[in-house]
């Protein structure tokens, strides 16, 4: 087996899985956002973190209190350098009512980016993979 071949079988399946997994991703937010409950909260402080190659981003501590009257804070995972909050901001919040825990801020790259990213890399992977193997059958062919 060539090098190319095994190359491009690798990035088609490492493309595939990539699409699968965002595929999956964007399934269950969905699935969250149609049993979330809506409320109001309130942005208390941004935490900075560092990160291995030597930035790093703000993430906001946000709190919010459930239909029940239950108050939760929580950290947003999404990070970004300027920070797209600031302390004291009121921001829409989306939370699952058995769990209040599992809480997300109602905001586009909160809700879709890591499908998103996973997607764009899938469909990049998958590409690269593709054509290699294309290539490769033509090149058999004597195309």
């Amino acid at each position: 087996m060539s090098a190319d071949l095994i190359i491009g079988i690798v990035f088609s399946l490492i493309g595939g899985l990539m699409a699968l997994i965002a595929v999956f991703l964007f399934v269950r937010t969905r699935m969250f956002m149609n049993t979330a409950q809506e409320v109001k909260g309130t942005v208390i402080r941004m935490v900075y973190s560092h990160s291995s190659e030597g930035g790093g981003g703000y993430s906001p501590v946000y709190q919010f209190k459930t239909i029940e009257g239950r108050l939760v804070e929580k950290q947003d995972s999404l990070s970004s350098n300027p920070p797209m909050f600031t302390e004291g901001q009121t921001i829409d919040i989306l939370y699952e009512p058995a769990n209040p825990e599992n809480a997300r801020i109602k905001k586009w790259m909160s809700l879709y980016f890591l499908p998103l990213l996973l997607g764009g890399m899938g469909l990049i992977f998958g590409g690269i993979g593709v054509v290699l193997l294309i290539f490769r059958l033509l090149d058999s062919l004597n195309i």
